[in-house]
């Protein structure tokens, strides 16, 4: 018999820079993606499920995607080993822009290429935006960050961000299911195929 059972994903937006904090019910356990929205808002949602919180994933550093990554226990995050010095300096990860610093140290990483963390979790380093941005996949949902947007992509002017990079990390994403549902960093959800025929970083030449 197939298991019918789909993850149900919640979408908080932080009302300052509208950066999307995702948390993913999967059928045994929780995770959170990118907590930039206050932590009492992330935890409103988990406490509302008996499922427990397994892994907290950065898609990158910045400090619109990590505010409240303190709050969860260091050893469930996860970042590609890349991003390990974005995440522990603030001049970096642009927090000193807020007037405090954010540091996230001890955290787990993602290493290499292509990363399977857990069944149905695939984590593709895709640096660019910063050196260790990825795009997180969870069954056929994907969860761009900052380097894929509908019509855009990850600005590349701030510390780490570099344009040939980010352009040969838009070849992997052209071996990704076309079909597949995009959750970005920013703005509304899409169909990778749609994003296809407006964003001009994508369009097929």
């Amino acid at each position: 018999m197939t298991d019918a059972y789909k993850d149900i994903i919640h979408i908080l937006v932080e009302p300052e820079l509208g950066e999307n904090t995702y948390i993913v019910e999967r059928k045994n356990y929780m995770v959170v993606i990118d907590p930039g929205c206050e932590f009492s808002e992330i935890k409103a949602i988990l406490d509302k499920s008996v499922k427990p919180l397994k892994y907290v994933l950065l898609t990158h550093g910045h400090v619109d995607h990590i505010k409240s990554a303190n709050s969860f226990p260091a050893d469930i995050i996860y970042a590609h080993e890349e991003e390990v010095q974005t995440l522990k300096t603030p001049s970096r990860n642009a927090s000193l822009w807020t007037g405090k610093g954010i540091k996230v140290e001890g955290i787990k990483v993602f290493k290499g290429k292509v990363f399977t963390l857990d069944d149905g979790i695939t984590i593709y380093h895709t640096p660019g935006h910063t050196p260790g941005g990825v795009i997180i996949k969870i069954n056929e949902a994907l969860f761009s960050g900052d380097t894929l947007f509908y019509d855009s992509i990850g600005r590349t002017d701030l510390p780490g961000g570099n344009s040939k990079e980010l352009q040969m990390s838009l070849k992997l994403i052209d071996s990704l299911n076309r079909d597949a549902k995009v959750y970005p960093g920013h703005g509304e959800p899409f169909i990778l195929r749609d994003s296809y025929k407006v964003n001009y970083f994508l369009k097929d030449k």
